[in-house]
C-alpha cells in the first residue's frame, strides 16, 4: 500500500471504522501474504482491510482471491471473518463475481478519504523521509530544540561536537537539505524544529533575532530604534543595523536588512532591549535621536527628526543627549540638532534646553553654514546662531507632528 496512504489510514482508521478495535497492522498471512491491517468489529468478528489507490477491476481479482484463501487457510481457523477491499473505484462485474463471499468492495470517498486528504498523507510522508536523520545529526537538533535555538551558525555545531570547521559547514549543508536548518544568509541559518515538520510551516522567526545574527559588532538604530522607544509610530520593512563593518543589505522572508557602516569613535551608546520576547543591542533612546540627526536619511527625513525630537525630547536623559551629541564631532549633527529643537521650542511644543546644555552645543557649530535638508532647494532663510539654512517650509517641518 502506498506511504502516504496507509499513514492517513492509519491515523483515520477509528474513524472510519467505527466500532472495530485495531488488532494488528501490516499482519503477514500464510503463503507470506501481507494484508494492511487486521481488526475486529463488536460482535468479535475478524476484519481484514487491505487499501489501494487503484480502481478494483479484473486485473486485482486475483490478490483478492489469495487474501481470501489465505484467511480461510488460517490455523487455527477463523469462526468468523470479513475481507474489506478498498479502491479508488469498484468495477461492478468484479461485486457480482464475489457476490456469496464475506467480501466487500468499497471506494476511498466511501471511506472518507479524499484526495486532497490523500495528498496531504503523502506529503507529510516524503517530508518525514526527507528528515530523516543520522545519530550525530539527532544529537544536534536535540541539542538545540531544548536551548530553543533559532539561529545556527559553525560554532554552535563546533560548540556541540568539538569537531573541525569544515566538518561543522558539512553538517550544516546535510541539515539544510534534510529542511532541519533554512538559510538565512552565508553561514547563518533559521533552525525548523520538529513541531512545525517543514520550511512550509515555520512561523516568522523574530526578524531582529536573525538581523543581530548577521553581522558583529551591531546595534539596531535610526527609524528601527525610533519605532521601538514610540519616537515614531511608523515601522518600515527595513531594519537598520549601525555596524563597524561594512556589509552589504541582506533580504529575508520579505525584511530588508540596511547595514549602516559607522566609525568608532561613532559607535556607542547602546544596550540590550527585549524586542518579541528576545533580546538585542538597540541604541539607548538618547543615541537613537543623536544618530537620526547624524544621517536623516536612515531615520525618515528632516520631517521626522521634527517629530522624534517632538515626541522624545522630554522622555530622554538631555544631558546625555547633548554630550553624546558633541562626543560624535560631527558639526552638522549638532547644528541640525540645535535648529529643530529651537524651532520646536519657539513653536510651543517642547520646553527648551537648559542654558548650559545649548551653551554646549552651541560651543560645537561648525564654521560652514548647512542647509537643514540636503534633498531639497538650496535656497531659504539663513539662522545665524546654529548657521543653519532652512530650506523647508514650517508646514513640512510640522507635516509629521499631530498638533493637538
Amino acid at each position: 500500500m502506498e506511504r502516504g496512504l496507509e499513514a492517513y489510514v492509519s491515523r483515520e482508521i477509528h474513524r472510519a471504522f467505527s466500532g472495530h478495535t485495531l488488532v494488528a497492522t501490516n499482519e503477514t498471512l500464510p503463503g507470506q501474504i501481507k494484508v494492511d491491517f487486521h481488526l475486529r468489529d463488536k460482535n468479535n468478528v475478524d476484519v481484514f482491510v487491505e487499501v489501494s489507490t487503484r480502481k478494483i477491476d479484473r486485473s486485482v481479482l486475483s490478490k483478492i482471491l489469495h487474501l481470501y484463501s489465505s484467511l480461510s487457510n488460517l490455523e487455527p481457523p477463523l469462526k468468523r471473518f470479513e475481507l474489506i477491499f478498498v479502491g479508488s473505484e469498484v468495477d461492478n462485474s468484479i461485486r457480482e463475481e464475489l457476490k456469496g463471499l464475506p467480501i466487500r468492495l468499497i471506494t476511498l470517498e466511501e471511506l472518507g478519504i479524499t484526495q486532497g486528504k490523500l495528498k496531504e498523507g503523502e506529503a507529510a510522508q516524503r517530508q518525514l523521509r526527507i528528515r530523516r536523520l543520522s545519530p550525530v545529526e539527532a544529537r544536534l537538533v536535540a541539542r538545540w530544540e531544548a536551548e530553543k535555538k533559532t539561529i545556527i551558525r559553525a560554532m554552535d555545531v563546533q560548540s556541540a561536537l568539538h569537531c573541525s570547521l569544515d566538518y561543522a559547514y558539512f553538517l550544516l549543508h546535510k541539515l539544510e537539505r534534510k529542511k532541519w536548518l533554512e538559510r538565512v544568509a552565508a553561514g547563518v541559518y533559521q533552525f525548523v524544529p520538529a513541531a512545525y515538520g517543514y520550511p512550509e510551516k515555520i512561523p516568522p522567526a523574530n526578524a531582529f533575532v536573525v538581523g543581530a545574527a548577521l553581522v558583529e559588532p551591531y546595534y539596531f538604530s535610526y527609524y528601527t530604534s525610533n519605532s521601538h522607544y514610540g519616537f515614531t509610530t511608523q515601522m518600515p520593512f527595513t531594519l537598520f543595523i549601525a555596524t563597524t563593518r561594512k556589509k552589504p543589505n541582506v533580504e529575508w522572508q520579505g525584511t530588508t536588512f540596511k547595514f549602516v557602516t559607522l566609525s568608532e569613535r561613532k559607535f556607542f551608546g547602546y544596550r540590550l532591549e527585549r524586542v518579541f520576547e528576545a533580546e538585542v543591542y538597540m541604541a539607548e533612546p538618547e543615541k537613537s535621536l543623536v544618530d537620526s540627526f547624524d544621517k536623516p536619511h536612515y531615520a525618515g527625513g528632516v520631517e521626522q527628526l521634527a517629530r522624534i525630537v517632538w515626541r522624545g525630547l522630554s522622555r530622554v536623559d538631555q544631558n546625555k543627549l547633548v554630550n553624546y551629541a558633541v562626543s560624535m564631532k560631527s558639526h552638522a549633527l549638532v547644528q541640525r540638532l540645535g535648529f529643530v529643537v529651537d524651532f520646536l521650542s519657539n513653536e510651543g511644543l517642547v520646553e527648551p534646553l537648559p542654558s548650559s546644555l545649548r551653551s554646549l552645543l552651541q560651543g560645537s557649530v561648525g564654521r560652514t553654514p548647512i542647509y537643514l535638508d540636503l534633498k531639497k532647494p538650496k535656497t531659504g532663510s539663513f539662522y545665524k546662531e546654529w548657521r543653519v539654512v532652512c530650506n523647508v517650509s514650517r508646514d513640512q517641518l510640522l507635516s509629521e507632528i499631530e498638533v493637538r
